[in-house]
């Protein structure tokens, strides 16, 4: 477990501790800590909070997954985008779990990556309701979409797809029209319920 926040650090590393499936092998406040405290005990799976001091959470999943490859490492994090996600996800992190979620949610988490599947936890309000179907979606419609959900701009996925930005703004709004979604959060919570951020990593 890797957070900068003693009382962070000690709780969840107790919660998680307490489960008779698993046991902390050990707790850093930084990512020199952390590379330390990895290569003695050589976990399973690594906890790691996004915003740490000096060198970030993300750039340690990257460092630490060229030392260990076969490291599972989870991103523990208070940001809520899909930019952040993205980020986690091309680094090789293999979940994403954001600081309001419950003590279930990561310990659901920490069982997925251990069971060799992805977890994205709950980034929207779990009382919005998820629409359309994904099946009604042509095979362009949902590149463009699913790209949106891991936040990409137009002209990233104009320039991914090789395609004109406007042709994606037009592949963009029927799809959305279709799913009925009116905001890029609803459609990140789309994305996320039909599996589509997991399949981006």
């Amino acid at each position: 477990m890797v957070d900068d926040h003693p009382i962070v650090l000690s709780g969840i590393g107790a919660m998680i501790d307490g489960q008779v499936d698993m046991t902390i092998v050990g707790l850093a406040a930084n990512a020199d800590e952390a590379l330390e405290t990895i290569g003695k005990a050589l976990p399973d799976v690594a906890v790691i909070d996004i915003s740490l001091p000096g060198v970030n959470g993300v750039m340690l999943i990257e460092r630490l997954l060229e030392r260990y490859p076969s490291l599972k490492c989870i991103a523990l994090t208070a940001h809520e985008d899909p930019g952040c996600l993205r980020q986690v996800l091309a680094a090789g992190g293999r979940g994403f779990v954001v600081k309001r979620s419950t003590t279930t949610d990561l310990l659901q988490a920490i069982r997925c990556v251990l069971a060799g599947d992805n977890y994205v936890a709950r980034i929207l309000s779990p009382r919005s309701s998820v629409q359309g179907d994904a099946g009604n979606l042509s095979e362009r419609e949902r590149s463009v979409i699913q790209l949106v959900a891991f936040g990409y701009s137009n002209k990233e996925i104009s320039s991914r797809l090789n395609l004109s930005i406007k042709t994606i703004e037009t592949y963009r709004t029927r799809a959305t029209d279709k799913l009925e979604l009116h905001s890029r959060a609803a459609i990140v919570r789309f994305a996320q319920s039909v599996g589509w951020l997991a399949e981006l990593q």
